[in-house]
């Protein structure tokens, strides 16, 4: 299989191949979102101790009834799972060629714009991700609306201002 063609078939490749510099703003975000993994996987240790031996609830159901319960294991493959995710959110900072935007990227303002939402999206995540664990402990569900409402205030706001910049 030919990846390069797959990759930059309909992809304008000078706008794709240019080299965006980091810039404070940039690495400030990637600390938060780092410092929010850190924080996730400390979040879980200290739930471990807890409740080791118990169930914890894993999934909930519309009306905010635990439907499925696991044991404390759960948390750990959540975190290394939320893990993974964030690492492969910042990673696609850095490889914007690989993301799927909502609209044809022909200007460097649209890929900078297109980058900066890709970080501020796992500074979210991360917060999500805290707030999943903290739901798992309270057996309160409402804990992951706020930050899936935030994922999609932010979703649709750089979708708006990516197809602004285009014009």
């Amino acid at each position: 299989m030919n990846w390069k063609k797959l990759f930059n078939e309909k992809r304008p490749n000078k706008v794709y191949n240019v080299r965006l510099p980091v810039t404070w703003t940039d690495r400030i975000m990637e600390f938060i979102a780092l410092a929010l993994l850190l924080a996730m996987w400390v979040v879980a240790a200290v739930l471990w101790r807890e409740v080791v031996g118990d169930q914890l609830p894993t999934h909930w159901d519309l009306q905010g009834k635990v439907d499925h319960l696991s044991g404390p294991a759960a948390l750990l493959v959540i975190t290394a799972f939320w893990t993974v995710v964030m690492l492969l959110t910042g990673f696609s900072a850095y490889r914007p060629r690989l993301m799927n935007p909502p609209t044809a990227i022909t200007k460097v303002k649209q890929l900078k714009l297109l980058v900066t939402q890709t970080r501020v999206m796992n500074i979210i995540l991360g917060i999500m991700g805290i707030c999943i664990l903290l739901a798992m402990l309270n057996d309160t569900p409402v804990l992951v609306i706020i930050p899936a409402i935030l994922l999609g205030i932010e979703v649709m706001v750089f979708s708006v201002l990516i197809r602004r910049a285009g014009k």
